[in-house]
């Protein structure tokens, strides 16, 4: 019989998980507002929702369990939060089995995604609510890891610098192309390579360009060029420090 998941969301992360689980469990996805399609019979109920709003919405759903009297010392759902910055301790009144289920991806409903390459992080309250967080977990085909909230938030941290803040550049570098009457396009190549090698060595071991050689001249020269744009030049000065000083350690 097939795992009973209910995902209580309806952004991104929500209409993936419900993709990236439905070929293995029996999945659900559920209104936060109203509940009103949550199975009290399900196996795990996953807060996708956001970090904000997780204490309301589980304290929401345990008290609809408990209207349809589920049993939190008999069978009742794990209920767990996919957030990676929100501690386990949020869920701590919540008188049922909690978790918390962590894919560490960037979610686009639009984007599909190679479901198989995302790693998930779970922590349980007790070991049996982080064995059903774990099989739940390898449905999804990738690797599984427990982390407890320290770790999640070490995660979520480096996440951000990798991933947000790279794209910013890749945003900013966009803007500047265009006012030169390049194409971002052209930069696709390269950064297909760096994400390639960053993937394969130590991000460290492959940092390249004027920094890394110290090369001041060109730095001084890619200054003048920013003179008209002195939140870029202080982004371009602080990175390229930050390259040199790293190089020195």
């Amino acid at each position: 019989m097939k795992m009973k998941i209910d995902i209580v969301g309806r952004g991104n992360v929500a209409t993936h998980l419900a993709k990236a689980l439905g070929n293995g469990a029996d999945v659900n996805l559920v209104n936060p507002h109203t509940l009103e399609e949550m199975r009290p019979d399900a196996d795990i109920i996953l807060v996708s929702v956001t970090d904000s709003a997780i204490m309301e919405v589980s304290s929401n759903i345990a008290g609809d369990l408990a209207v349809q009297e589920v049993d939190p010392e008999g069978k009742a759902p794990v209920i767990a939060h996919t957030s990676g910055t929100t501690p386990l301790s949020v869920l701590n009144d919540v008188p049922y089995p909690t978790g918390v289920f962590y894919p560490l991806q960037t979610f686009s409903k639009g984007v599909p995604l190679d479901y198989e390459e995302i790693p998930v992080f779970v922590e349980g309250r007790d070991p049996e609510s982080e064995r059903i967080l774990t099989e739940a977990a390898r449905l999804m085909g990738g690797p599984v890891y427990t982390a407890d909230s320290k770790q999640r938030k070490a995660l979520h941290l480096a996440s951000v610098l990798s991933c947000n803040f790279v794209n910013h550049l890749w945003s900013l570098s966009d803007m500047y192309l265009a006012r030169h009457d390049l194409d971002f396009s052209m930069l696709h190549p390269l950064i297909k390579e760096v994400s390639r090698k960053a993937c394969v060595s130590r991000p460290g071991d492959v940092q390249t360009g004027p920094a890394a050689r110290h090369d001041t001249v060109t730095m001084q020269e890619h200054l003048k060029m920013l003179t008209n744009n002195p939140q870029l030049a202080e982004i371009y000065s602080l990175l390229s420090k930050s390259i040199m000083d790293s190089q020195e350690e």
